[in-house]
Protein backbone atom coordinates (compact mmCIF):
# COMPACT_ATOMS: atom_id res chain seq x y z
CA UNK A 1 0.00 0.00 0.00
CA UNK A 2 2.79 2.08 0.99
CA UNK A 3 4.93 1.99 -2.55
CA UNK A 4 1.26 2.31 -4.29
CA UNK A 5 0.85 5.70 -2.31
CA UNK A 6 4.52 6.69 -3.39
CA UNK A 7 4.00 6.23 -6.96
CA UNK A 8 0.27 7.88 -7.07
CA UNK A 9 1.99 10.90 -5.19
CA UNK A 10 5.48 11.13 -7.45
CA UNK A 11 3.60 10.57 -10.69
CA UNK A 12 1.68 14.27 -10.21
CA UNK A 13 5.00 15.79 -9.10
CA UNK A 14 7.85 16.78 -11.40
CA UNK A 15 11.19 15.11 -10.97
CA UNK A 16 12.91 17.38 -8.22
CA UNK A 17 9.54 17.95 -6.28
CA UNK A 18 9.12 14.51 -6.38
CA UNK A 19 12.48 13.61 -4.69
CA UNK A 20 11.82 15.33 -2.17
CA UNK A 21 8.74 13.74 -1.20
CA UNK A 22 10.83 10.61 -1.90
CA UNK A 23 13.66 12.21 0.96
CA UNK A 24 10.73 11.70 3.39
CA UNK A 25 10.84 7.98 3.12
CA UNK A 26 14.28 7.63 3.93
CA UNK A 27 14.85 6.12 7.59
CA UNK A 28 17.93 5.08 9.49
CA UNK A 29 20.84 4.48 7.62
CA UNK A 30 24.47 4.95 7.38
CA UNK A 31 27.26 4.85 4.18
CA UNK A 32 28.72 1.34 4.62
CA UNK A 33 24.79 0.57 5.82
CA UNK A 34 23.33 -0.74 1.91
CA UNK A 35 26.21 1.09 -0.23
CA UNK A 36 27.05 -2.14 -2.78
CA UNK A 37 27.98 -1.73 -6.72
CA UNK A 38 27.70 -4.82 -8.88
CA UNK A 39 28.56 -5.77 -12.67
CA UNK A 40 27.09 -8.02 -14.78
CA UNK A 41 29.65 -10.84 -15.58
CA UNK A 42 29.48 -9.72 -19.73
CA UNK A 43 31.17 -6.61 -18.31
CA UNK A 44 34.87 -7.10 -19.65
CA UNK A 45 36.44 -3.39 -19.96
CA UNK A 46 39.16 -2.74 -17.43
CA UNK A 47 38.91 0.60 -15.50
CA UNK A 48 41.38 2.08 -12.85
CA UNK A 49 38.86 1.51 -10.42
CA UNK A 50 36.23 -0.78 -10.01
CA UNK A 51 32.80 0.60 -11.46
CA UNK A 52 30.98 2.81 -8.45
CA UNK A 53 33.89 3.38 -6.43
CA UNK A 54 33.54 6.33 -4.23
CA UNK A 55 36.66 8.50 -5.36
CA UNK A 56 35.61 11.88 -3.77
CA UNK A 57 33.07 13.46 -1.60
CA UNK A 58 32.30 17.16 -1.65
CA UNK A 59 30.03 18.49 1.28
CA UNK A 60 30.09 22.27 1.42
CA UNK A 61 25.74 22.34 1.25
CA UNK A 62 23.39 22.78 4.16
CA UNK A 63 20.57 21.18 2.80
CA UNK A 64 19.68 18.52 0.29
CA UNK A 65 21.60 19.11 -3.22
CA UNK A 66 19.09 19.00 -5.68
CA UNK A 67 20.93 19.56 -8.99
CA UNK A 68 24.99 18.56 -10.54
CA UNK A 69 26.35 19.78 -13.66
CA UNK A 70 30.21 19.03 -14.66
CA UNK A 71 31.85 21.87 -16.30
CA UNK A 72 32.64 21.24 -20.19
CA UNK A 73 36.59 21.40 -19.39
CA UNK A 74 36.25 18.68 -16.83
CA UNK A 75 37.90 20.66 -13.83
CA UNK A 76 34.95 21.87 -12.06
CA UNK A 77 31.50 20.83 -10.75
CA UNK A 78 28.71 23.08 -10.25
CA UNK A 79 25.83 22.01 -7.45
CA UNK A 80 22.53 23.59 -6.63
CA UNK A 81 20.98 23.01 -3.41
CA UNK A 82 18.03 23.72 -1.18
CA UNK A 83 20.06 25.67 0.75
CA UNK A 84 19.66 28.24 -1.74
CA UNK A 85 22.98 28.61 -2.73
CA UNK A 86 25.14 27.24 -5.95
CA UNK A 87 28.68 26.02 -5.24
CA UNK A 88 31.26 25.61 -7.75
CA UNK A 89 34.47 23.68 -6.54
CA UNK A 90 37.32 21.81 -8.00
CA UNK A 91 37.14 18.04 -9.06
CA UNK A 92 40.23 17.81 -7.18
CA UNK A 93 40.07 18.11 -3.99
CA UNK A 94 43.84 18.70 -3.78
CA UNK A 95 43.96 21.51 -6.23
CA UNK A 96 44.41 25.24 -4.64
CA UNK A 97 41.13 26.69 -6.19
CA UNK A 98 38.74 28.37 -4.21
CA UNK A 99 35.08 27.53 -4.51
CA UNK A 100 32.45 29.72 -5.43
CA UNK A 101 29.35 30.24 -3.51
CA UNK A 102 26.92 32.11 -5.23
CA UNK A 103 23.65 33.15 -2.93
CA UNK A 104 21.69 35.28 -6.00
CA UNK A 105 18.50 33.41 -5.02
CA UNK A 106 15.86 33.66 -2.82
CA UNK A 107 14.53 30.31 -2.32
CA UNK A 108 15.99 26.52 -3.53
CA UNK A 109 17.94 26.06 -6.22
CA UNK A 110 16.91 23.35 -8.57
CA UNK A 111 18.95 23.29 -11.49
CA UNK A 112 22.01 24.22 -13.02
CA UNK A 113 24.07 24.39 -16.52
CA UNK A 114 27.41 25.65 -17.82
CA UNK A 115 28.39 27.90 -20.58
CA UNK A 116 30.64 25.87 -23.50
CA UNK A 117 33.24 27.93 -22.41
CA UNK A 118 33.15 26.37 -18.51
CA UNK A 119 33.41 30.71 -17.31
CA UNK A 120 29.77 31.04 -16.45
CA UNK A 121 26.83 29.59 -14.55
CA UNK A 122 23.37 29.42 -15.66
CA UNK A 123 21.05 28.35 -12.31
CA UNK A 124 17.01 28.16 -11.64
CA UNK A 125 15.16 28.48 -8.42
CA UNK A 126 11.84 27.94 -6.68
CA UNK A 127 12.32 31.70 -6.74
CA UNK A 128 10.96 31.77 -10.36
CA UNK A 129 14.14 33.12 -11.52
CA UNK A 130 16.84 32.03 -14.21
CA UNK A 131 20.02 33.69 -12.75
CA UNK A 132 23.36 33.77 -15.21
CA UNK A 133 26.50 34.39 -12.90
CA UNK A 134 30.33 34.39 -13.52
CA UNK A 135 31.43 30.88 -12.00
CA UNK A 136 34.73 31.88 -10.27
CA UNK A 137 33.92 35.10 -8.91
CA UNK A 138 29.94 34.26 -8.46
CA UNK A 139 29.06 38.00 -10.16
CA UNK A 140 25.91 37.99 -11.45
CA UNK A 141 25.99 38.58 -15.25
CA UNK A 142 21.77 38.26 -15.64
CA UNK A 143 18.53 38.36 -14.72
CA UNK A 144 15.77 36.40 -16.45
CA UNK A 145 12.14 36.84 -14.77
CA UNK A 146 9.48 34.84 -17.09
CA UNK A 147 8.29 32.28 -15.39
CA UNK A 148 5.16 32.23 -12.61
CA UNK A 149 6.15 29.49 -10.20
CA UNK A 150 9.51 27.34 -9.81
CA UNK A 151 12.16 26.50 -12.58
CA UNK A 152 12.91 23.12 -12.49
CA UNK A 153 14.93 22.66 -15.38
CA UNK A 154 17.93 24.72 -17.20
CA UNK A 155 20.13 24.01 -20.14
CA UNK A 156 23.20 26.04 -22.04
CA UNK A 157 22.81 25.85 -26.08
CA UNK A 158 26.12 23.72 -27.02
CA UNK A 159 26.84 27.01 -29.23
CA UNK A 160 26.68 29.26 -26.47
CA UNK A 161 24.04 31.32 -27.89
CA UNK A 162 20.73 30.93 -25.26
CA UNK A 163 19.35 29.65 -22.26
CA UNK A 164 16.57 27.45 -21.86
CA UNK A 165 14.41 26.87 -19.12
CA UNK A 166 11.71 24.84 -17.99
CA UNK A 167 8.94 25.84 -15.32
CA UNK A 168 6.11 24.01 -13.27
CA UNK A 169 4.14 26.54 -15.05
CA UNK A 170 4.11 23.92 -17.64
CA UNK A 171 6.58 27.01 -20.37
CA UNK A 172 9.64 26.67 -21.66
CA UNK A 173 11.11 29.80 -21.99
CA UNK A 174 14.26 30.21 -24.61
CA UNK A 175 16.63 33.56 -23.90
CA UNK A 176 19.30 35.50 -26.11
CA UNK A 177 22.49 35.32 -24.07
CA UNK A 178 23.82 38.47 -25.56
CA UNK A 179 21.29 40.37 -24.76
CA UNK A 180 19.22 38.73 -22.11
CA UNK A 181 16.02 39.27 -23.63
CA UNK A 182 13.43 36.74 -23.84
CA UNK A 183 13.02 34.94 -27.50
CA UNK A 184 10.05 33.14 -27.25
CA UNK A 185 7.87 31.30 -24.84
CA UNK A 186 6.32 28.03 -25.56
CA UNK A 187 3.16 26.82 -23.69
CA UNK A 188 2.46 23.09 -25.34
CA UNK A 189 2.80 21.40 -22.23
CA UNK A 190 -0.01 21.20 -19.78
CA UNK A 191 2.10 20.57 -16.36
CA UNK A 192 4.95 20.78 -15.40
CA UNK A 193 8.23 20.42 -17.63
CA UNK A 194 10.75 18.58 -15.66
CA UNK A 195 13.88 18.46 -17.97
CA UNK A 196 15.24 20.56 -21.21
CA UNK A 197 17.89 19.57 -23.43
CA UNK A 198 19.50 21.10 -26.42
CA UNK A 199 20.26 19.12 -29.56
CA UNK A 200 24.10 18.42 -29.75
CA UNK A 201 24.02 21.10 -32.78
CA UNK A 202 21.34 23.49 -31.19
CA UNK A 203 18.93 23.24 -33.95
CA UNK A 204 16.38 21.73 -31.66
CA UNK A 205 14.96 21.87 -27.97
CA UNK A 206 13.63 18.83 -26.26
CA UNK A 207 11.35 19.04 -23.07
CA UNK A 208 9.76 16.40 -20.86
CA UNK A 209 6.77 17.07 -18.86
CA UNK A 210 4.30 15.64 -16.16
CA UNK A 211 2.35 15.47 -18.56
CA UNK A 212 3.53 12.02 -19.98
CA UNK A 213 4.83 13.52 -23.51
CA UNK A 214 8.68 15.12 -24.62
CA UNK A 215 8.11 17.81 -27.66
CA UNK A 216 10.66 18.58 -29.46
CA UNK A 217 10.66 22.10 -30.72
CA UNK A 218 12.57 24.23 -33.72
CA UNK A 219 14.91 26.21 -31.12
CA UNK A 220 15.00 29.08 -33.34
CA UNK A 221 11.21 30.11 -33.30
CA UNK A 222 9.92 27.54 -30.70
CA UNK A 223 7.74 25.79 -33.33
CA UNK A 224 6.69 22.25 -31.96
CA UNK A 225 8.19 19.11 -34.18
CA UNK A 226 6.88 16.47 -33.04
CA UNK A 227 5.77 14.99 -29.52
CA UNK A 228 6.82 11.71 -28.51
CA UNK A 229 4.09 9.62 -26.19
CA UNK A 230 5.13 6.50 -25.39
CA UNK A 231 5.24 7.15 -21.99
CA UNK A 232 2.01 6.44 -18.90
CA UNK A 233 3.41 8.40 -16.40
CA UNK A 234 5.77 11.67 -15.38
CA UNK A 235 8.45 12.54 -17.78
CA UNK A 236 10.81 13.20 -15.17
CA UNK A 237 14.25 13.19 -17.27
CA UNK A 238 15.86 13.75 -20.43
CA UNK A 239 19.03 13.04 -22.17
CA UNK A 240 19.85 13.70 -25.53
CA UNK A 241 22.42 11.01 -27.69
CA UNK A 242 25.94 12.65 -29.11
CA UNK A 243 24.74 10.89 -32.50
CA UNK A 244 21.91 14.04 -32.20
CA UNK A 245 19.10 11.28 -33.50
CA UNK A 246 18.52 9.38 -29.98
CA UNK A 247 16.71 10.68 -26.97
CA UNK A 248 16.81 8.73 -24.06
CA UNK A 249 13.82 9.76 -21.44
CA UNK A 250 13.07 8.76 -17.77
CA UNK A 251 9.24 7.97 -16.73
CA UNK A 252 7.43 7.76 -13.57
CA UNK A 253 6.03 4.45 -15.16
CA UNK A 254 9.13 2.93 -14.38
CA UNK A 255 10.86 2.75 -18.34
CA UNK A 256 13.41 4.70 -19.48
CA UNK A 257 13.00 4.44 -23.74
CA UNK A 258 15.45 5.22 -25.97
CA UNK A 259 13.88 6.67 -29.46
CA UNK A 260 14.67 8.47 -32.57
CA UNK A 261 13.75 12.12 -32.10
CA UNK A 262 12.67 12.46 -35.79
CA UNK A 263 10.48 9.34 -36.59
CA UNK A 264 9.27 8.57 -32.89
CA UNK A 265 11.05 4.59 -33.13
CA UNK A 266 11.21 3.25 -30.09
CA UNK A 267 14.63 1.50 -30.31
CA UNK A 268 14.00 -0.43 -26.87
CA UNK A 269 12.42 -0.15 -23.07
CA UNK A 270 13.99 -0.27 -20.09
CA UNK A 271 12.36 -1.88 -17.60
CA UNK A 272 14.80 -3.67 -14.92
CA UNK A 273 17.09 -5.52 -15.23
CA UNK A 274 17.61 -9.26 -14.96
CA UNK A 275 14.05 -9.06 -13.25
CA UNK A 276 13.22 -12.29 -12.13
CA UNK A 277 16.44 -13.32 -10.44
CA UNK A 278 16.23 -9.73 -8.84
CA UNK A 279 13.07 -10.76 -6.82
CA UNK A 280 14.65 -13.35 -5.02
CA UNK A 281 17.96 -11.81 -4.66
CA UNK A 282 18.56 -8.13 -4.96
CA UNK A 283 22.48 -8.73 -5.60
CA UNK A 284 21.45 -10.47 -8.96
CA UNK A 285 19.64 -7.50 -10.61
CA UNK A 286 17.13 -4.19 -10.41
CA UNK A 287 13.75 -4.24 -10.17
CA UNK A 288 11.78 -2.04 -12.49
CA UNK A 289 10.79 1.19 -10.50
CA UNK A 290 10.40 5.10 -10.81
CA UNK A 291 13.28 6.47 -13.48
CA UNK A 292 14.25 9.62 -11.70
CA UNK A 293 17.12 10.98 -13.88
CA UNK A 294 18.65 9.55 -17.19
CA UNK A 295 21.94 10.68 -18.98
CA UNK A 296 23.58 9.55 -22.07
CA UNK A 297 27.38 9.39 -21.56
CA UNK A 298 29.43 12.08 -23.53
CA UNK A 299 31.23 9.06 -25.58
CA UNK A 300 27.50 8.41 -26.54
CA UNK A 301 28.47 4.78 -25.58
CA UNK A 302 26.50 4.41 -22.12
CA UNK A 303 23.42 5.68 -20.58
CA UNK A 304 23.07 5.63 -16.65
CA UNK A 305 19.89 5.84 -14.59
CA UNK A 306 18.99 6.75 -11.38
CA UNK A 307 16.02 4.81 -9.73
CA UNK A 308 14.67 3.27 -6.01
CA UNK A 309 14.64 0.32 -4.26
CA UNK A 310 13.23 -1.59 -1.24
CA UNK A 311 16.01 -1.83 0.96
CA UNK A 312 14.75 -1.89 4.56
CA UNK A 313 14.50 1.75 4.25
CA UNK A 314 14.59 3.58 0.57
CA UNK A 315 17.57 2.70 -1.30
CA UNK A 316 18.63 4.82 -4.25
CA UNK A 317 20.21 2.48 -7.20
CA UNK A 318 22.70 3.58 -9.68
CA UNK A 319 22.53 1.36 -13.08
CA UNK A 320 23.75 2.13 -16.52
CA UNK A 321 23.95 -0.25 -19.75
CA UNK A 322 25.12 -0.11 -23.03
CA UNK A 323 23.07 3.13 -24.67
CA UNK A 324 22.24 1.20 -28.32
CA UNK A 325 22.28 -2.86 -27.27
CA UNK A 326 20.90 -2.24 -23.96
CA UNK A 327 23.44 -5.02 -22.67
CA UNK A 328 26.57 -4.85 -19.91
CA UNK A 329 24.91 -3.81 -17.09
CA UNK A 330 26.09 -2.38 -14.02
CA UNK A 331 24.14 -1.37 -10.88
CA UNK A 332 24.83 -0.11 -7.33
CA UNK A 333 22.86 -0.21 -4.58
CA UNK A 334 23.10 3.20 -2.09
CA UNK A 335 21.72 6.11 -0.33
CA UNK A 336 18.85 7.98 -2.26
CA UNK A 337 20.25 10.00 -5.00
CA UNK A 338 18.92 12.85 -6.15
CA UNK A 339 21.23 14.23 -9.01
CA UNK A 340 22.93 12.44 -11.52
CA UNK A 341 26.00 13.92 -14.35
CA UNK A 342 28.32 12.12 -16.43
CA UNK A 343 31.94 13.60 -16.69
CA UNK A 344 33.30 15.32 -19.80
CA UNK A 345 35.15 12.13 -20.71
CA UNK A 346 32.60 9.91 -19.62
CA UNK A 347 34.91 8.09 -16.60
CA UNK A 348 33.39 9.07 -13.72
CA UNK A 349 29.38 9.87 -12.16
CA UNK A 350 28.72 13.10 -10.19
CA UNK A 351 25.44 12.05 -7.99
CA UNK A 352 24.31 14.05 -5.08
CA UNK A 353 22.83 11.80 -1.83
CA UNK A 354 21.38 12.78 1.44
CA UNK A 355 22.53 10.21 4.86
CA UNK A 356 19.89 10.75 7.70
CA UNK A 357 20.51 8.77 10.63
CA UNK A 358 17.96 9.02 13.46
CA UNK A 359 18.49 10.50 17.11
CA UNK A 360 21.60 8.98 18.88
CA UNK A 361 22.34 6.66 15.79
CA UNK A 362 23.78 10.43 14.28
CA UNK A 363 27.12 10.48 12.74
CA UNK A 364 29.64 13.17 11.65
CA UNK A 365 29.20 11.60 8.11
CA UNK A 366 25.22 12.42 8.07
CA UNK A 367 23.86 15.32 5.57
CA UNK A 368 23.79 16.27 2.18
CA UNK A 369 27.21 15.69 -0.29
CA UNK A 370 28.19 14.97 -3.64
CA UNK A 371 30.60 11.89 -4.35
CA UNK A 372 32.54 11.33 -7.63
CA UNK A 373 32.60 7.65 -8.60
CA UNK A 374 33.96 5.51 -11.36
CA UNK A 375 31.45 5.10 -14.02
Amino acid sequence: MARKHLEQFMSRLSRRDALRGLAGLVGAMSIEGCAQFLSSPSVATPTPHPRGSVLSSYRGHTSRVTTVAWSPNGTSIASGSLDQTVQVWAINPNARVHTTLYRGHAAGVQAVAWSPESDRVVSGSLDTTVQMWHAFTGERIALYQGHTTSVMTVAWSPDGLSIASGSADGTVCVWDVATSKQRYVNRDHTVSVNSIMWSPDSQRLASGSSDKTVHILDSATGTRLSTYRGHTGAVNSISWAPDGQHIVSGSSDRTAQVWNWSTGALLYRYQGYNVQAAEHDSTKGVLPDLILAVAWSPNGKRIAATTQVYCGDSCGVLISWDAYTEQHFSFGVDLPIFALAWSPDSTRLATSVVVSTQGSLATKTDGPYVQITQA
